[in-house]
């Protein structure tokens, strides 16, 4: 079996597995679950990301989206269980009519986008992708909205132990 081959049934099997994972985020309806098809999702891109020899985002996709925000929305979905799943009971369009102005919407984007895919066969750059090339970006051109995460980051994690604290119960006078 050539190289090549072999990258397109990996990218295959990846793509396969994100797209299960996606539709298990969509259609079920327990909360864990839906987070467990996230995290798949989530690993079989950073599996994506090293196909394509972008190991430093493939890291950063493992560490801060499949480990962080997964592990977060797990913490979240047990500390905020609240009873069963509640109905909506406004006006509502039929399901099927929804489903079906989406998925004609969805094809009307994505057929310029694949066009514009096949037209276009420009190579890849030797150092796409190499931590040097992204700290020089990061920390010259991208330094203020990297920066901005970092706090935005920290004050999240302030306000997640904030919330998570249990009151304290006062002496009794």
């Amino acid at each position: 079996m050539t190289n090549q081959l072999f990258t397109l049934i990996i990218f295959y099997v990846l793509a396969a597995i994100a797209v299960m994972g996606g539709v298990t985020v969509i259609l079920s309806r327990r909360p864990m679950r839906c987070a467990v098809g996230l995290l798949a999702t989530l690993l079989s891109l950073a599996g994506v990301y090293v196909l394509m020899h972008a190991h430093l985002v493939a890291i950063l996709q493992i560490l801060v989206y499949a480990g962080g925000i997964t592990v977060l929305f797990g913490f979240a979905i047990m500390f905020l269980r609240q009873g069963g799943p509640q109905r909506y009971r406004g006006p509502f369009m039929p399901v099927w009519v929804i489903s079906l102005f989406t998925a004609g919407y969805l094809v009307y984007l994505v057929l310029p986008v694949i066009r514009a895919a096949e037209a276009v066969k420009e190579t890849v750059p030797p150092d796409y992708g190499t931590i040097q090339l992204m700290g020089k970006v990061l920390l010259s051109a991208q330094l203020v909205p990297f920066e901005a995460v970092a706090i935005l980051l920290l004050m999240t994690m302030v306000g997640v132990i904030a919330l998570a604290r249990r009151p304290r119960k006062e002496a009794a006078s």
